[in-house]
């Protein structure tokens, strides 16, 4: 079984997941209008780059990969750099596995309601659904969907509050272009590069 507090953190940064796309976004409530673009992507991927910078550590730690996303919940970020890392959401099953290293665990996110929320503010905003996004945060949305915009995700549970303040992402249109996450006195921050689709 995997340890609390580590998929935490491994699912809040999985904030590789938000991966880019293109549609075009609706009318009325901004969110609302981005959200209706996000529903109509039904799979995207992208390239990452990761730093993470953690209170114990004198350097940032430094990674890169793969994200990927298949509506209606499959969600997968995959590490290729500096170790090899497949974090890997669908439905409510949460996988990590370490090829290198023979390690493979898997999680219930029925049995893990800290972590739900984690895996929720990327999955909810890539599937478009506003209120699984609302069950779990305060969102705060700025700028226009058709173009620059940011979302402001606040944790409304303590549980999840005291493991992650707060989680941003930024992006234009439906591409998701960065997530930034702040817990426990650290920092995530990911820029993503759509993959064209052929």
């Amino acid at each position: 079984m995997l340890h609390r507090r580590r998929v935490c953190a491994a699912a809040a940064l999985i904030l590789a997941t938000a991966i880019p796309a293109t549609a075009h976004a609706g009318q009325r409530e901004p969110v609302e209008a981005l959200m209706r673009g996000f529903a109509a992507i039904r799979a995207s991927r992208a390239t990452f780059t990761e730093e993470r910078e953690l209170p114990e550590l004198d350097r940032p730690l430094l990674s890169s990969g793969t994200l990927s996303w298949q509506a209606p919940d499959r969600l997968e970020k995959h590490t290729t750099a500096p170790i090899e890392e497949v974090l890997r959401i669908e439905g409510d099953t949460l996988t990590l596995e370490r090829p290198q290293q023979g390690v493979r665990q898997v999680l219930s996110l029925d049995r893990s309601p800290e972590i739900r929320p984690l895996v929720e503010a990327i999955r909810a905003t890539l599937a478009g659904d506003l209120a699984a996004l609302r069950r779990h945060y305060a969102v705060a949305f700025s700028g226009d969907p058709a173009s620059r915009w940011t979302l402001v995700l606040t944790p409304l549970s303590a549980r999840v509050l005291a493991a992650v303040q707060r989680v941003t992402l930024t992006g234009q249109g439906t591409a998701i272009l960065g997530i930034e996450s702040q817990y426990g006195g650290g920092f995530a921050r990911m820029r993503i590069e759509p993959v064209a689709e052929r």
